[in-house]
Parts: C-alpha cells; sequence; structure tokens
C-alpha cells in the first residue's frame, strides 16, 4: 500500500490540517484546504473512491463541499463514497446553508456521492480487496470518534484520529504493521496524545514503526530533536510504501 500524507498539522500549524491517501483512492479525512492541496501534490482528486471521516471537527471534514464541488465542476460521475459519523450528512447540509445557500440540492442530484454513516465497521470490503475496522477513540467531549484499521492481505494500516492515550490506541498500534498517531502537543491532554505517549508506545513496540501526525509546529520541533529510532515526523506530501 502507498501512504501519502496530505498533511500533518494541527489546526494552527505551518503543515496543513491532518489527512492521508492511500494507493490514490482511499482518502482519510478531508479537512480544510485538503481539495485544493490534493491537487497541488500532483494527485487527481477524481480518483478517490472512498473518504473516511474520523470526526465531525471541521478540520477533518470541512472540504466535503468543495470535494462535491469539484466532482461537479468536472462532470465527475463516478461514485464516492464517504464513511462517516452518524449526523455527518446533516452537517454538510449545513455547511451548505452558510457558504453555498442553495446549492446542495443542485450538486446531489449532479454528482454520485454516497453517506455511509454507521456505528461499526468491522472487515468492511473498501475496493480492491482493501478492509477497514474502526474503533473508537476518546477525543475529549467529542462523541464518537473514530480510528481505523486499513487492511489489504498482511499489510494494515492504523489511524488514531484525534485521541487521547487510551486502550483503542493500544488496539490499533497491535494490530497494525504501521500506525499514524496524533502527536498535537507536548504533554498529552484529554483530546490528543503528547510526546511523552508517543515516546511510551515507541519504547513499548520497538519492532512497530510509529508517524506522528496532526503536530503542533513547537511539537514537530521538540520531538524531532529527541532522535526516536522507530518514529518517523513527515512532512506534507511525503509518501511511504507498505
Amino acid at each position: 500500500m502507498e501512504l501519502k500524507f496530505i498533511g500533518t498539522g494541527s489546526i494552527d500549524a505551518f503543515q496543513s490540517s491532518a489527512s492521508y491517501l492511500i494507493d490514490k483512492e482511499i482518502l482519510i479525512d478531508i479537512p480544510n484546504g485538503s481539495v485544493k492541496k490534493i491537487k497541488q501534490l500532483g494527485e487527481n482528486i477524481l480518483n478517490i473512491k472512498v473518504i473516511m471521516i474520523t470526526h465531525l471537527h471541521g478540520d477533518h471534514f470541512a472540504d466535503i463541499p468543495f470535494f462535491m464541488f469539484e466532482k461537479y465542476f468536472k462532470k465527475d460521475k463516478n461514485e464516492t463514497k464517504i464513511y462517516c459519523p452518524r449526523g455527518t450528512h446533516d452537517k454538510v447540509k449545513q455547511l451548505f446553508e452558510v457558504i453555498f445557500p442553495e446549492d446542495y440540492d443542485k450538486l446531489i442530484q449532479e454528482i454520485n456521492i454516497k453517506f455511509i454513516e454507521f456505528d461499526e465497521l468491522k472487515n468492511q470490503e473498501l475496493l480492491n480487496n482493501i478492509y477497514v475496522d474502526s474503533i473508537k477513540v476518546e477525543h475529549g467531549n467529542c462523541k464518537p470518534a473514530y480510528g481505523y484499521v486499513i487492511k489489504q492481505g498482511e499489510k494494515s494500516i492504523g489511524f488514531s484520529g484525534d485521541s487521547k492515550m487510551c486502550e483503542a490506541i493500544e488496539h490499533i498500534v497491535s494490530k497494525s504493521n504501521i500506525s499514524v498517531l496524533d502527536m498535537s502537543t507536548e504533554i498529552g491532554n484529554d483530546a490528543h496524545m503528547g510526546i511523552n505517549n508517543i515516546e511510551e508506545i515507541c519504547k513499548e513496540h520497538t519492532e512497530k514503526k510509529i508517524i506522528a501526525t496532526h503536530i503542533h509546529d513547537r511539537t514537530r520541533e521538540i520531538a524531532k530533536s529527541k532522535n526516536i529510532s522507530n518514529l518517523i515526523i513527515p512532512d506534507d506530501g511525503q509518501t511511504i510504501n507498505i
């Protein structure tokens, strides 16, 4: 599997908001500005067949209207499935009411978007023998918030989404060859993991590769200075093959 980092930053970081593209067809989160960023990185936005939303904060789903406009302007009739927490479709309609009044009904009739709202995904086939499990993580007062394990054959990539350190994170790491984990702050809190949490995970799982994401600028500098051997701190646009 090819994993491309569309964005690796937190909401206030220099780098774009956290988002990841798998094999050019599966997008994990579609935050503010990600549609333009995907195109700037040389990817064809219309290749995306599946979008996985981790939770309903704007820096994880707010570009859905712009993705819909992209399909509308390019007259793309291919289906895109959006796997998402319950209530996502209504939130998207509300976004349209605020930023593009009266355009939602026009777009939804001309493009092929399917919102799949779920409570749990277990071995759900996304496409091309790629499967996903969801797991609920703990992200402050935001409920539900999900992490994912994406699997293809013997290969698997875990995504924490936004989460504090909790049992779900241990599960994701144990089930994945490589885990992409929230490292927003220096010290973890009720909503996000910190460098201290990631250091502990790296020490406990020396055989695993851990990739930090959703990173504040200062957090990035501090984490890089620690030179943790099995920790990858990627930049926007970086690609890793698994």
